[in-house]
Formats: C-alpha cells, sequence, structure tokens
C-alpha cells in the first residue's frame, strides 16, 4: 500500500494502518501520506481484517479512488521514440481478454521487470485494475501504465501503424521464441486463458512465437507464458 503512496498514479482517499506496526514502518507511512495529503488512521489488526474483508492486509488498508486508465492515443505518445535506450527498444503488452486477476497481476509484475512501457486491455471480458491485481502485481499496477480501449483490434492496428512490430505466442508457429528476430519496438499480445489471442488478432501479428514444450503438458498458463517471452525478448535486446 506504501508503493501506491511513493507512486503517486492511483489515488489512495485514506489510509488505515495497523496499531502494532513497527516504528519505522509507522514513521514512514506518516511521512508518505502527509506528502499526499491522504488522512492515515491507526486501528487494531482485527478492525483491518474486518475493512479488507481478508487477514492478508499485512498492517495497511486504504480506500481507493479511481484507476487513472490512459487512452492508447496517450500511450504511445509517452514513446516519445522508437529508437533503443541502453540497448531497450520500446515494448508493450496487449491483454486479450486476460479475466484471472491473479495473472493479471502476475504479468504486470513480470512487465515492470522487464521495463515495459505500458499494456493496452480491452474495456469488455477483461479484468481491470482492482486491489487483487494490486496485491498480485507486487505493486507493479501503481508503476506499469494501463491504456484502456473499446476496441482492441483498432488499438493494435494503431499501435502497429506507430512502428511496433505485432507478436503473439501461438501453438501453430514452427518458429521458437529463441530462434524468432526480436530487437526492434514490439507490441506482444497475451492471450485469454480459456482461448488464447483471438483470430483477428493472430491475423495481425507480423511474428508468431512458440514456447517450446519438453514435458508432457502441452500449454502455459498466461502469465508464465508471458514471463518467458518478455525475458527472451529483453535478452536479445541486451545481449
Amino acid at each position: 500500500m506504501l508503493e501506491a503512496l511513493r507512486a503517486g498514479r492511483w489515488p489512495v482517499l485514506s489510509l488505515f494502518v495497523s496499531d502494532e506496526l513497527a516504528p519505522q514502518e509507522l514513521s514512514e507511512a506518516i511521512g508518505l501520506a502527509d506528502t499526499a495529503g491522504v488522512t492515515l488512521q491507526q486501528e487494531s489488526r482485527q478492525r483491518l481484517t474486518e475493512l479488507s474483508g481478508s487477514e492478508h492486509h499485512q498492517g495497511f488498508v486504504a480506500r481507493m479512488g479511481e484507476y487513472p486508465y490512459s487512452s492508447v492515443h496517450d500511450l504511445l505518445d509517452q514513446v516519445s521514440t522508437l529508437a533503443p535506450t541502453d540497448g531497450r527498444w520500446p515494448l508493450l503488452v496487449v491483454f486479450d481478454r486476460i479475466q484471472d486477476t491473479f495473472n493479471f497481476g502476475a504479468i504486470l509484475r513480470c512487465c515492470d521487470a522487464m521495463n515495459v512501457a505500458g499494456v493496452v486491455i480491452g474495456s469488455v471480458q477483461q479484468a481491470g485494475a482492482t486491489p487483487q491485481v494490486a496485491r498480485s502485481s507486487s505493486g507493479a499496477v501503481h508503476h506499469v501504465p494501463i491504456a484502456v480501449t473499446d476496441d482492441l483490434l483498432a488499438a493494435t492496428r494503431e499501435i502497429q501503424q506507430a512502428g511496433f512490430c505485432v507478436a503473439a505466442a501461438s501453438e501453430k508457429s514452427t518458429a521458437a521464441a529463441w530462434t524468432s528476430q526480436l530487437t526492434s519496438p514490439i507490441a506482444l499480445i497475451i492471450g485469454s486463458e480459456a482461448h488464447g489471442v483471438s483470430d483477428e488478432l493472430i491475423d495481425l501479428c507480423t511474428q508468431h512465437l512458440r514456447i517450446p514444450m519438453l514435458g508432457q503438458v502441452t500449454s502455459l498458463n498466461a502469465a508464465v507464458a508471458a514471463g518467458i517471452l518478455l525475458y527472451e525478448i529483453r535478452r536479445q535486446q541486451l545481449s
């Protein structure tokens, strides 16, 4: 929760902290809340459990404002140049109907680790930024810009027209991710847990990537697949 105050992206309306916090933690919380103009109140752990509906609050509960989604146009404006920075080309991730909040958060965590410029989500059949996403992302939701669109296909076309290579994992591809050329600005599409990437988005892709499976299981969790592909993209760019 302190990460939300540090980042200053998602508005914190009020903050409740455990009266059992260590002095150093409490001092930091008071300082951050004061700087952000957020009301802070100490409560018992039992009261925090009641407020959050969970015992896993770690001594912090907050009342949040609406998540400040960006537009695809604004997100592309923030990618000021398609030239590499320290060997890293701009990298975007498009979420195609990721409905599991744990997966959403885990993918955001990978995006932050690999310095992704932002992610794009659709407005239907898609999880949004929620407290569960914040927890499962380990705070990455406060650092990775999220753009929302009513037309994911049109948004992906706009990204492509801006100079990004659009890529997606596909079990039908014959090209393994680590033998593909991934050293340009890339928008990586991560498909839904149940259906994968839609046919319309697959048709837009200029690269289809396969993650070789060496065991008996034939598919990967969406977040695991995203992590593998994002790390491979950055590995190639930085090698």
